[in-house]
């Protein structure tokens, strides 16, 4: 029998690390705005107010797809959260990407969607199957980067495999189920033929109206905006793979430099590199805190106690 009282020791607990964890994660964001003030300085005053503004504005508005087609796998399981809760949900756990793991992410999604009954188990699941359809979608619209990286003749590569993929996925679509292994990969998160499929396109749009700011804050370089958009796309890709590090800081914009790198020289690459970086982090704190003032700063308790044995 476990006794009432360690109810609300529990709960303290919870909130204390969750806490702690905002905080580690606050100061990662300010150290690294720190670190790169210099260069980030240098960069702003080269560049136009008004540029700088459109990108943060393109981030901005990326952000919304991709939380929606969260929501669209949580609704399925899950289809007491409407649209809206469930977007502003995932927007506020966009500063938890800043913590080992992301943990601090799972934390506040737990947190807001338990009277729901969205438990750690089902929102991994979720995870898992947004970040899938996200690596495809990312995969798709960087398509163009990578054939810039590795050369031309790719392309005969590339237009092959994706034809074999769209009639793969269209016949698992038909059949209304994955033809191997259906049950396994819906247990770890992978959703169904169609909402997969939807779920990617989504992706593909939030991936596409993002990687916009780069293109954006690479106007008045000699590369292509198509160019600039996949980059940043296909670089995503890191950052899902390592989604272990905090934002996966490091590794994904060293993919993004290394790609910027075929059609930019070193330093313009490198200024491009971290001022993404800076309104990426940025839109990610704006839609955290946009989140919090919609959703409310406290969540009341279930209605009903649950008994513990």
């Amino acid at each position: 029998m476990i006794r009432r009282a360690a109810l609300p020791t529990a709960r303290g607990s919870v909130a204390a690390v969750r806490i702690a964890l905002t905080v580690a994660a606050t100061v990662w964001i300010v150290h690294f705005f720190l670190r790169h003030r210099q260069e980030l300085e240098q960069a702003a005053a080269d560049m136009d107010g008004a540029v700088v503004v459109l990108a943060m504005v393109c981030v901005l508005i990326g952000l919304v797809p991709g939380a929606w087609a969260w929501h669209r796998l949580l609704a399925r399981e899950v289809p007491t959260v409407s649209a809206s809760r469930g977007i502003l949900v995932y927007l506020r756990s966009g500063i938890g990407k800043y913590t080992p793991g992301g943990l601090l992410a799972f934390a506040i999604q737990h947190r807001l969607l338990e009277r729901e009954g969205a438990g750690p188990g089902l929102l991994l699941r979720v995870f898992i199957g947004t970040a899938l359809a996200a690596c495809l979608a990312a995969a798709l619209i960087g398509v163009p980067a990578a054939v810039g990286v590795v050369g031309g003749w790719a392309w005969w590569l590339v237009i092959p495999g994706c034809a074999v993929g769209a009639a793969a996925l269209g016949w698992a679509w038909q059949r209304g189920s994955w033809p191997l292994c259906a049950g396994l990969l819906a247990r770890i998160g992978v959703p169904a033929p169609g909402p997969f499929i939807a779920t990617t396109a989504i992706m593909a749009a939030a991936w596409a109206t993002t990687g916009t700011h780069l293109a954006v804050l690479g106007i008045a370089t000699d590369a292509s905006p198509l160019f600039l958009i996949s980059a940043y796309a296909f670089s995503a890709i890191a950052g899902i793979v390592f989604a272990v590090l905090p934002g996966a800081f490091g590794v994904r914009d060293g993919v993004l430099l290394y790609i910027l790198s075929v059609q930019l020289a070193p330093a313009e690459a490198l200024v491009l590199a971290l001022v993404s970086r800076a309104l990426i982090v940025a839109g990610d704190a704006i839609g955290t805190a946009a989140a919090a003032l919609a959703l409310g700063w406290t969540i009341p308790e279930p209605s009903i106690e649950r008994k513990v044995q």
